[in-house]
């Protein structure tokens, strides 16, 4: 006869059935997009962050930096999505009135990476024009962004911007040569290079630009010749890349999430 016998614990069984549950919800959310779960979990750390900050402090500039990195956040995680740009509308919207303008123009460039970051071309020229704050390398994004609009004219200035800050910088002749080249001026874009070379004679990039430019006015032999001559100094380049083109393809997001 058995005299131990005990009756099945309710208990348990709903304790077993409530981790078999939090274990499918949990491998449901590893499956569900977006699949940068430390980028979500740091979005979600940024709302408890704010949260607490508004209980114990509620400090009137914590607000903005909270939509600004939310901003970050949300441009990694949803490049294609308007998710990011509404974030860091609500950020400048948010700053109060007593943030210093230069705070206000570095949130305006801010905005301008981000839209560019999600490819937004008019919207990012509009802030890094509003912004007043661009940088020495920033200068050749905004003339592509200005050349995108068909602006030639101002995007000269700000390639020649570059060249007048080094006259050796191979950005300034690759964005003047750009601008060249898309109204079809390819003789003078090619003088650019010949510039170039002559002021640095060892940049593979530039034979290898001028190489292009000599292809499209039908020089082969000139351009297999210069092709020669950049993999010489660099035997790895590559042909595709384009310092132009990845002015404006951004593949990393380069701002830094704030402490509140």
């Amino acid at each position: 006869m058995i005299s131990n016998f005990n009756k099945p614990n309710r208990k348990d069984d709903f304790k077993l059935l409530a981790i078999v549950i939090a274990i499918f919800i949990c491998i449901l959310w590893l499956c569900t997009p977006p699949g940068n779960k430390f980028l979500q979990m740091c979005f979600l750390g940024n709302h408890v962050k704010y949260f607490i900050v508004k209980i114990t402090d509620n400090d009137a500039t914590t607000k903005y930096i909270f939509h600004r990195n939310n901003a970050i956040y949300l441009a990694k995680l949803y490049k294609n999505k308007p998710y990011a740009v509404e974030e860091m509308n609500k950020a400048i919207e948010a700053a109060p009135s007593f943030v210093a303008d230069s705070e206000m123009k570095l949130l305006y460039k801010e905005r301008a990476q981000i839209k560019l970051y999600v490819g937004d071309y008019n919207g990012a020229l509009d802030d890094y024009l509003h912004s007043e704050n661009i940088s020495f390398t920033e200068n050749l994004t905004v003339a592509m962004l200005l050349k995108e609009r068909g602006n030639y004219r101002l995007a000269g200035t700000y390639c020649n911007a570059i060249l007048n800050t080094d006259a050796m910088a191979y950005a300034g002749y690759a964005c003047l040569s750009e601008l060249y080249t898309s109204i079809g001026k390819y003789e003078t874009a090619l003088h650019l290079w010949d510039l170039a070379i002559d002021r640095n004679k060892n940049n593979p990039r530039a034979y290898l630009d001028r190489a292009k430019i000599k292809k499209k006015i039908g020089d082969i032999k000139g351009y297999e010749d210069d092709v020669v001559l950049a993999k010489k100094y660099l035997p790895t380049i590559d042909e595709d890349e384009s310092i132009t083109y990845d002015a404006l393809h951004h593949k990393i997001l380069s701002l830094q999430i704030r402490p509140l």
